[in-house]
């Protein structure tokens, strides 16, 4: 009997309808709205209001734990996803049960004032979020044609990050009321995830019953980088230069406080036009990187361009002395994590170690997302600690590095162009 996986991917149309794409996209962005949101603005912005004194080291640990979680939920949720026999179908549950359950989460954040009840429910909806996103991603290697993939996970990628933006200023709208600020953009996102389920059909899992033991379970964590060496390298390289922008985006509200005078109260917008900056370029890099990957049959050559120009983006993010100069180097780096996203995504379709359990392989992969989120922070309280200061400068000089090193992981990848 063909697995799931298979026979969806053998019933695929030709191509995929501007409907679909449009509703899929719109689900993403919604997913990632409320992600970022706690993410990126409001957990920061509620830890300095009731932590002033040591805001920074509070804030590090609870994101690092949170992010451990990430880790955990994504492979783990993106299996249970690959074997569920649910005649709702195999990803809408996780689909809409994570983003409840993160919704649920984060409203909990906005009317606690303790730091361990905040770091537990951030690390819940890190945990619910994840399964949300691990289905959703598994969508583009179910139901979206190979000739197509670059130029969708192009326009989603708009979308995710697109998400930065409009996460900072439904926080900056709702900034007088701190539950609306947490609630706010995690109703946005259920709503839109919870449009785009009845558009996608599902066959349900007919395939048989597999027993899901330790050996199972600890598998769920793990693909063979011997076996799998592309799979490995292309990880690797993502892991790289994710680490790379989530050193920006995990202390530019810090940055510019620390740099540029800005306090907890006036932070948030600051960081939504930093973040409209980072989107332009995005959006340029996504949109011209997804179409002409797919135009020219090659996904290589486009990631290490991409990595090497965001890696010119930290040095001027590093040494900028007003906003302007702080505003170019997001834009270039920006721009860079644009062509990365659309095409790298594309890549890792393409050289998935078994298209049977792409939930799964794909949450493997998205590790290389949620690690960097525990290792910036740790990294960056090293570095400051060795350093004996808040030294941005140093911080993002290394983050150049790391997306250096993502460009000369991703030449090892054989088995696509």
């Amino acid at each position: 009997m063909a697995s799931p996986s298979l026979t969806a991917q053998s019933s695929l149309p030709t191509r995929r309808s501007a409907g679909f794409i449009g509703l899929y996209s719109l689900a993403t962005l919604g997913l990632w709205l409320a992600v970022y949101a706690p993410g990126l603005v409001t957990v920061s912005v509620r830890v300095r209001e009731i932590r002033p004194d040591d805001a920074i080291a509070v804030y590090g640990s609870i994101t690092a734990l949170a992010a451990l979680f990430a880790l955990f939920g994504n492979p783990f949720f993106g299996r249970l996803s690959d074997r569920s026999r649910s005649r709702f179908g195999r990803r809408r549950p996780f689909f809409i049960g994570g983003m409840a359950a993160g919704t649920l989460a984060v409203t909990v954040i906005g009317i606690s004032d303790s730091v361990p009840v905040i770091m537990a429910s951030w690390c819940a909806a890190q945990l619910a979020y994840n399964a949300a996103i691990a289905a959703l991603t598994a969508v583009i290697a179910d139901y979206v044609p190979q000739d197509q993939r670059g130029r969708v996970a192009g326009i989603s990628g708009v979308c995710n990050y697109g998400a930065m933006a409009g996460a900072a200023y439904v926080a900056a709208w709702f900034s007088t009321s701190t539950l609306l600020m947490f609630l706010a953009p995690a109703v946005i996102g259920l709503v839109l995830v919870a449009v785009f389920l009845p558009f996608l059909r599902e066959p349900r899992n007919t395939s048989p019953h597999v027993s899901f033991g330790v050996r199972e379970f600890l598998s769920t964590f793990w693909v063979n980088p011997r076996r799998h060496p592309d799979f490995a390298w292309a990880w690797v390289s993502r892991f790289f230069i994710v680490l790379a922008w989530m050193t920006l985006l995990t202390y530019q509200s810090f940055l510019l406080i620390s740099r540029f005078g800005f306090t907890n109260t006036t932070v948030a917008p600051a960081v939504a036009t930093a973040s409209v900056v980072l989107v332009a370029g995005i959006l340029i890099g996504s949109a011209g990187g997804g179409y002409l990957s797919d135009k020219t049959g090659r996904r290589k050559i486009f990631i290490a361009v991409a990595t090497v120009i965001a890696a010119i983006g930290f040095p001027v993010i590093a040494f900028s002395t007003d906003l302007a100069s702080f505003h170019v180097g997001v834009a270039v780096v920006g721009l860079g994590i644009g062509v990365h996203m659309a095409v790298d995504l594309a890549l890792v379709t393409d050289v998935l170690p078994n298209s049977e359990e792409a939930g799964k392989d794909l949450g493997v992969f998205n590790i290389a997302n949620a690690l960097p989120q525990s290792v910036a922070p740790a990294f960056a309280a090293i570095l400051f600690t060795l350093l004996g200061t808040e030294n941005y400068t140093a911080l993002y000089l290394w983050a150049a590095g790391f997306a250096l090193a993502g460009a000369v992981a991703v030449r090892f990848v054989r088995g696509s162009r």
